[in-house]
């Protein structure tokens, strides 16, 4: 039999509920500081290490880029609200499903690539034919991709590889490159970037800093001056006593 709850029990657990507070979530600058969410808290510092996965299609409003999941990390807070570090992404299970179909061949890859500014990413492609290929059809088309995954994060920095994987422009966009350079190989059906991850960032860089957060607000800057010129001197040390002979 469950046990009752006491008066003074419930009343705990009513008042800490009460303690918390709403917080809203934010994407990098990179996405332009979309609001991706909300979450609670008691402690805006428990909120550090969260990780929020919103679809594409929830920051562009276009429907074609739903299959694409973005996950966030919160690594900074203010008063009210929580600022994110982008993390990764890959695609729906479902949609994955559909591309695999019978007759089919996929081809996937995982390439691990440093960008410009010293971000160690880990990139998997996934190519799919509209019929069965050999073996050796295959090797030169992974060739392709890891030609040209090298190429672009070597000669980019994170934030424009992430622009490159997300971008639907043709030219730009890091899928039609590598549909290109496949091309004389063998004409694909359908070409994605099935997952991408930061696998080590910049040395030197804290983990727990978000570099695209927001910048700490005048206020808080003011405290820790505050802080620091209230602290009390540190006393000189005495002279030593000479005792006579």
């Amino acid at each position: 039999m469950a046990k009752k709850q006491t008066t003074r029990e419930s009343k705990k657990i009513k008042d800490k509920w009460k303690s918390k507070q709403w917080y809203s979530i934010y994407a990098p600058e990179m996405f332009n500081r979309a609001k991706i969410g909300e979450t609670l808290s008691d402690d805006p510092a428990k909120m550090l290490g969260r990780t929020i996965e919103v679809t594409l299609q929830d920051l562009t409003g276009d429907f074609r880029m739903m299959h694409i999941k973005l996950r966030f990390r919160v690594v900074d807070h203010s008063t009210s609200d929580a600022f994110t570090r982008f993390v990764g992404l890959d695609l729906t299970s479902d949609y994955i499903r559909r591309q695999t179909r019978r007759k089919r061949t996929k081809m996937e890859g995982v390439f691990d690539v440093t960008t410009k500014d010293g971000y160690k990413i880990r990139l998997k492609p996934m190519a799919i034919s509209d019929k069965r290929i050999q073996s050796s059809v295959q090797y030169l088309i992974r060739k392709r991709m890891e030609s040209v995954i090298n190429e672009a994060g070597s000669g980019h920095t994170f934030s424009e590889l992430t622009s490159m994987v997300l971008t639907p422009d043709k030219d730009k966009g890091l899928v039609t490159q590598i549909l290109n350079q496949c091309r004389p190989v063998y004409p694909l059906k359908r070409m994605d970037i099935r997952k991408m991850e930061i696998l080590a960032m910049p040395e030197g860089e804290d983990k727990t800093t978000n570099i695209l957060s927001a910048p700490v607000p005048p206020e808080q800057e003011a405290k820790a001056e505050v802080k620091e010129t209230s602290a009390p001197p540190v006393p000189e040390p005495a002279p030593e006593q000479t005792t006579k002979s």
